[in-house]
């Protein structure tokens, strides 16, 4: 009965769009986690400080999609595996403000590439023209929810 509807799951662009992230993440975990021991959220705010530094912890929860506790948690790991710095803001004593150390840079210059390899190998199904397209497409999605 319920096989009649004409909703199908497999079909449907948002749950196509979550594969295909899902599948390529797991691609790159094995890479990080295996080789580093990281987990996606960390290889996240990783991602996020190498490339925003100097930010706080709410800024960066807010790029990478997670709440408080979530990002206490990940940034307690980062920092018991020193791969991060936390400094007080001498403008505001109450904002903590997070950069990566050496050993944060060197993993995110290890990882990096991978990532680009990957997305690369995804890209490489378009020819130049539809990957901008492609591009196009995807940033006007995304200004459709509003996400930044």
């Amino acid at each position: 009965m319920l096989a009649d509807k004409k909703f199908k799951i497999q079909d449907w662009l948002i749950y196509r769009l979550w594969r295909i992230s899902q599948e390529a993440g797991y691609e790159l975990k094995e890479f990080y986690s295996d080789e580093f021991g990281l987990s996606p959220i960390e290889w996240h705010a990783i991602a996020a400080i190498a490339n925003y530094a100097p930010l706080s912890a709410k800024e960066l929860a807010t790029l990478v999609d997670r709440n408080q506790v979530q990002m206490t948690r990940t940034l307690s790991s980062l920092l018991k595996q020193g791969l991060i710095l936390r400094r007080t803001d001498a403008s505001d004593r109450r904002r903590i403000i997070l950069s990566l150390n050496k050993k944060g840079e060197a993993v995110y210059s290890r990882i990096s590439p991978v990532a680009q390899q990957l997305e690369e190998k995804m890209m490489s199904v378009f020819n130049q023209q539809e990957r901008k397209q492609f591009l196009a497409l995807l940033n006007r999605l995304e200004n459709s929810l509003e996400i930044k």
